[in-house]
């Protein structure tokens, strides 16, 4: 027993490798910090995409109030798949961009100025038979209009718990929202 005691004491005072515990104590910390900040930066790099994409869809809705359709030749009005596609073309770092987004197009009354509520329509990825339903008015010459898309995006690190305070809808997804206001160009 006294050798246990004697060994037990000179353990104790030995100060060598205490910064190797120190490390191993931090480093855990350090390595959710760097987890957090790295996936907080590629969500906001997704956003800032999607963003700056619906701004050059609603700049083709805004110039030109028809567009040629790639089947059949023949001018129409831009519907909700063409901005969609618009906006997915723009946007690689959004994988399935074309199944996980639903655009919305809305006329804002001008004498109120009361904007759609905050709850975006999103796409049920639990459900794949549900068809969301959005709103998709294009309105007239120097009418006020909304354009809002939500897509729906897994975080890169599931197990981290990160993500910035974005909804999460059953699936685990993040809906990722994005909206432009424009004025119609006078008929």
């Amino acid at each position: 027993m006294p050798e246990f005691i004697a060994i037990l004491r000179h353990f104790i005072r030995d100060e060598r490798a205490t910064s190797t515990i120190e490390f191993l104590i931090m480093f855990p910390v350090i390595l959710t910090l760097f987890v957090a900040v790295f996936e907080t930066g590629v969500i906001l790099s997704r956003q800032v995409l999607m963003e700056r994409s619906l701004e050059e869809a609603a700049r083709l809705l805004r110039l030109s109030r028809e567009i040629v359709d790639p089947v059949t030749g023949q001018s129409r009005p831009p519907n909700a798949d063409d901005i969609k596609t618009a906006i997915c073309d723009n946007t690689r770092a959004i994988r399935n961009c074309d199944s996980v987004m639903v655009v919305e197009l809305t006329v804002i009354d001008r004498m109120t100025y009361a904007m759609p509520g905050n709850g975006a329509v999103c796409v049920r990825r639990d459900d794949p038979s549900h068809v969301p339903f959005s709103v998709f008015d294009q309105g007239a010459g120097n009418q006020l209009v909304m354009i809002r898309a939500c897509a729906v995006i897994d975080r890169i690190l599931p197990f981290s718990g990160f993500g910035l305070n974005l909804a999460r809808d059953d699936s685990g997804g993040l809906h990722m929202v994005a909206a432009s206001v424009y004025v119609n160009e006078p008929d």
